[in-house]
């Protein structure tokens, strides 16, 4: 049986994608598969790879006649897959197939769970990271069954976010039942992902759509950032307004909202929040009193700049975009202050049930290194069942 199918979505970054499967393929696990959707100008250099790897865990989706959007090429995966279980991840990212033994552990533990995720890593590739970084991951290692309720709030009301919504449930970085997959597709449309904005358009119809969500404190994937992904351009204004570009011009439908004026270049809150007020005003979704908790967003967008030049600048265009909105009355709750100190040292060590230290830790070179090096850190995937037995 195939558990999990690992879908991998990737355009003209081939070599992250080869790291990241040729790590994945070292499993003795064979309940997995990976699923590559290429999506590159060359189809040479995967199908070789593949080719040479000759493993029947291992499948390719070709790229099509003309490049596609993301979501069109996100879209042809859920079709090809062989899983149980499904979870995307980025080119740059690592995902452990030991996933399969928490997806059995939980299901064997809980059989109505459709959406499972799991604690956040990350990792800034070398090559993208000129100065010393520090990087945290959780080291609680607890199953917890998350309500609906309190997704719907952390999502669609913004209900403790930092600079985005704190709902961790859907499809990338995390898994979902495949069942769950086609209820979403019919409820929406008929397609699996609409938006630019994939991620967030998964999380918004998990939130809606699944059974029950369980979340496990332990990271099983690593969130990869290389110089040419698109995380690169919330730490670089030009480079992301480049990406913005691109998207705009991979897309004929409009990435923005109606009547929200927020710019989607101002910055990762304005972005994901035309996803969910795109998603809102399509299925008729009418809510209040998310607001306050959406403009406290854009003040921490802005409190996360290390540069003073861009953090007035941010500052500026989100107190615009407020005013224009809801008029001069809502600036009272946007009160953004630039923290930024390089003159303190950033904190290593344990606090608050993260492990604070050195991004260069062990001279990780990539995203499944990095992996290699934090899961001996943590909690053995192995030995859940056993920690739930007792």
């Amino acid at each position: 049986m195939t558990r999990l199918t690992i879908c991998i979505p990737t355009r003209n970054r081939q070599t992250y994608a080869m790291d990241a499967v040729r790590h994945m393929l070292a499993s003795t696990r064979q309940d997995f598969e990976i699923l590559v959707a290429d999506n590159s100008d060359d189809a040479a250099p995967l199908a070789s790879f593949v080719a040479d790897c000759n493993d029947s865990r291992l499948r390719l989706l070709p790229p099509e006649s003309k490049p596609l959007s993301m979501q069109d090429n996100w879209e042809r995966m859920p079709q090809h897959a062989r899983g149980e279980w499904l979870s995307i991840i980025g080119d740059d990212d690592y995902l452990d197939p030991e996933l399969c033994e928490a997806l059995r552990v939980t299901t064997e533990r809980v059989p109505k769970a459709d959406a499972f995720t799991w604690g956040r890593s990350y990792f800034v590739w070398p090559e993208a990271r000129p100065h010393r970084e520090i990087t945290r991951i959780p080291t609680g290692s607890h199953l917890i069954h998350m309500e609906k309720k309190e997704l719907m709030r952390k999502m669609f009301f913004w209900e403790d976010a930092k600079d985005r919504p704190a709902c961790p449930f859907g499809i990338y970085h995390g898994a979902l039942k495949k069942e769950l997959l086609d209820r979403i597709r019919d409820a929406f449309s008929n397609r699996y992902f609409e938006q630019a904005n994939v991620d967030y358009d998964s999380i918004c119809k998990t939130v809606m759509m699944a059974d029950l969500c369980i979340y496990w404190e332990r990271p099983l994937s690593v969130f990869g950032a290389c110089k040419a992904s698109n995380t690169a351009g919330l730490r670089d204004t030009a480079v992301g307004r480049e990406r913005i570009k691109t998207v705009r011009q991979e897309n004929e439908a409009a990435l923005e909202a109606d009547d929200f004026p927020f710019p989607i270049e101002l910055g990762i809150t304005a972005s994901v929040a035309h996803t969910i007020e795109c998603f809102k005003q399509r299925y008729g979704i009418d809510l209040n009193g998310w607001q306050e908790g959406f403009i406290k967003a854009c003040a921490a967008d802005c409190e996360s700049q290390n540069d003073r030049a861009r953090f007035e600048e941010k500052k500026a265009g989100y107190a615009a975009a407020i005013k224009d909105w809801r008029g001069a009355q809502a600036l009272k709750q946007f009160n953004p202050t630039y923290k930024h100190r390089p003159d303190v040292p950033k904190f290593m060590g344990h606090a608050e049930g993260h492990l604070n230290f050195d991004m260069g830790i062990g001279n990780a070179q990539t995203a499944a290194e990095f992996y290699n090096l934090i899961d001996g850190m943590l909690f053995p995937v192995r030995l859940l069942q056993s920690r739930l037995a007792d």
